[in-house]
Parts: C-alpha cells; sequence; structure tokens
C-alpha cells in the first residue's frame, strides 16, 4: 500500500492542525511512507514535461512560420503544417491509449490544427471573418479532444470556443462596453454556451475526462459568472441591464447551493462569491454617485476589503474542512 499525493497531504495538514496525534501519524506513516515515491515523482515528472514539450513544439512551429514567412513557398508552409500534424497524430496512433503521451500528443495536434488554418487564411486570403476561423478551430478540434479526453484539450477548446463566439457577437453587433460585452443579449449568448459546457461535465465529467479533475468545470463557471456579473454591474447605471442582473443573482443562488451542499467545490465558491462582492459593489457606488467625495471613495474601499476578508476566511475554513473529511 502507498498513500497517494492527495492524501499525504490531508494527513500531514490534519496533524498540523492538531486534529490527528502524533502517535496516529506515525501509524499511518508505518502503513506506508507520506512522502511521494519515487515512482510518483517520476509520474508527474512526465506529466508536466510531455505537457511542456507539446507547447513548445507547437509555439515553435507558429513562431518558425512567422520569422521565415517570406523565404517560404506557400507548398513549403502547407506541406510543413500538414506534416507536423500528422506526426501528432501518428505519434497518439502510438501511443498509448490515454496515456501522458496519447494526451500530450493530441494537444499538439489541436494547436497544430489552429495554425493550419491561420497559414490557409494567410496564404490564400479567403475573406472569411476572425470568428470564422475560431469556429473552423473549434470544431476540427473537436474530435481530438473527444479522443484525448483530456482537461487541457478541453480547456483549449473552450477557450477557442468562446473567442469565436465573442469575436462573432462584436463584429455582428455595435458594442458599447468592451466589445461584444456590450448588449445584453451578447452577454446571455456567453454565458448559455459555458453553462451547457458546465452542465455536461458535471453530469458526464467521468465520460469525457480520463482524470476526473475540475479545470474544466472552473473554467467555465467563470465563462458563466463573468459576462452576467459584468452586465449586473451596468445595470445599476443602464436600465436594460435590470435582466441580466436579476439572471446573475439566481445564478449565484444555485452555484451557492449546488457548489456548497451537492458538491464542495471551494474555487467554484469563491469565483461565485467575489463576483457577487463586485455587484454589491458597484451597488454601493451607484449609490454614492452623487457625492463622489474622499469619504464616498473611502467607504467603498473599506466595503471591498472588508467583504474579501470575511470570504477569504470563510473560504479558508471551508478548504480546511474539506480537507479534514
Amino acid at each position: 500500500m502507498s498513500w497517494k499525493l492527495t492524501d499525504s497531504g490531508a494527513l500531514l495538514a490534519l496533524a498540523e492542525a492538531g486534529t490527528l496525534s502524533p502517535q496516529q501519524l506515525e501509524r499511518a506513516t508505518a502503513i506506508a511512507p507520506l512522502s511521494p515515491a519515487r515512482e510518483e515523482w517520476l509520474s508527474a515528472a512526465d506529466q508536466v514535461l510531455a505537457l511542456a514539450g507539446a507547447l513548445l513544439l507547437a509555439a515553435g512551429l507558429i513562431f518558425f512560420f512567422a520569422y521565415n514567412w517570406d523565404d517560404l513557398h506557400r507548398f513549403a508552409k502547407l506541406g510543413m503544417a500538414l506534416a507536423a500534424l500528422a506526426a501528432c497524430i501518428g505519434t497518439a496512433l502510438a501511443a498509448a491509449p490515454f496515456g501522458t503521451v496519447y494526451r500530450a500528443a493530441l494537444l499538439a495536434a489541436c494547436l497544430a490544427t489552429g495554425a493550419l488554418l491561420a497559414l490557409i487564411g494567410q496564404t490564400y486570403q479567403t475573406g472569411a471573418d476572425v470568428w470564422e476561423l475560431f469556429v473552423a478551430w473549434a470544431t476540427l478540434m473537436l474530435p481530438f479532444a473527444l479522443l484525448s479526453r483530456s482537461s487541457a484539450c478541453w480547456s483549449l477548446w473552450l477557450v477557442v470556443a468562446n473567442a469565436g463566439l465573442l469575436r462573432y457577437l462584436s463584429e455582428s453587433r455595435w458594442a458599447r462596453f468592451l466589445g461584444a460585452l456590450g448588449e445584453p443579449e451578447s452577454l446571455f449568448a456567453i454565458a448559455a454556451l459555458n453553462t451547457l459546457v458546465l452542465l455536461a461535465f458535471e453530469f458526464a465529467g467521468d465520460r469525457l475526462l480520463v482524470v476526473p479533475r475540475r479545470h474544466v468545470q472552473r473554467l467555465a463557471g467563470l465563462g458563466v459568472l463573468a459576462p452576467l456579473a459584468f452586465g449586473a454591474c451596468v445595470g445599476w447605471w443602464e436600465e436594460e441591464y435590470l435582466g441580466v442582473g436579476a439572471v446573475f443573482v439566481v445564478v449565484a443562488a444555485a452555484f451557492s447551493g449546488a457548489y456548497l451542499r451537492q458538491r464542495r467545490d471551494v474555487p467554484m465558491l469563491a469565483l461565485t462569491i467575489f463576483a457577487a462582492i463586485a455587484v454589491a459593489s458597484a451597488a454601493l457606488a451607484r449609490l454614492l454617485a452623487h457625492g463622489a467625495d474622499f469619504f464616498a471613495m473611502n467607504l467603498i474601499a473599506v466595503f471591498v476589503i472588508a467583504t474579501t476578508a470575511f470570504a477569504g476566511v470563510w473560504l479558508t475554513r471551508l478548504y480546511k474542512e474539506g480537507r479534514g473529511a
């Protein structure tokens, strides 16, 4: 028997808090060493180096084309890009399914797909909008993400999908605030996309991921809360955003209940609380808008400091309770 890294951390945290006596910690150490075994260090190093290698190779390919753009024939550019993509796919086919090399190769394939699409767009000047590039990239990347069942691939896919939606909204409507985040409908569209992804990974995460981590859920949660919180803040000044504020209240309450009672997730609770603090701070600023003097500005600062400090203490307590459970 050997303790997992998370188990070792939990035991040491309990001992540090005084919940676990020195004798109990000694008995746990007698069962198995609390320090990571050699195999665990090698496995962690394999994952880190494989991910770093995939990212560096993909970045090297992109920068190679950028530096030698004028010196390469268009067929040479396309041939090299296709060869890189084929090499990534071939490596994934030769590697053990769902292993570190397999997932790293498919992540590199996702990045190489984007580089190839950008290369085609620059070489032949197809006239396609930027959002079409991102949508095509997300569509072609989707099979690789499904095959890899990797948090890194899914996170990249979610970022690209959001970028495509943002570009589409900013190019199809006149945005008054921060590009695509200018109309309530745009904010609802961004939140809806991320809500669908969040629900998919909450209810089918074991089928979409090899290792049941929660990176994608938290990234999608940020994509839900950020546009709604932004609209809720603007809603204190613009009546047309009041609906966004109402939806934010409902979503924040749902997140708080789900991630506090149903499935304890401290990072998701942190996102929800700090988004609520931002909305409340905007409300206070609106209330004191006619008296924007030294006292009003400091009152808002004190409110932000006090609420974030209280939230930090409460979240830390929840985190410690979760590790001790």
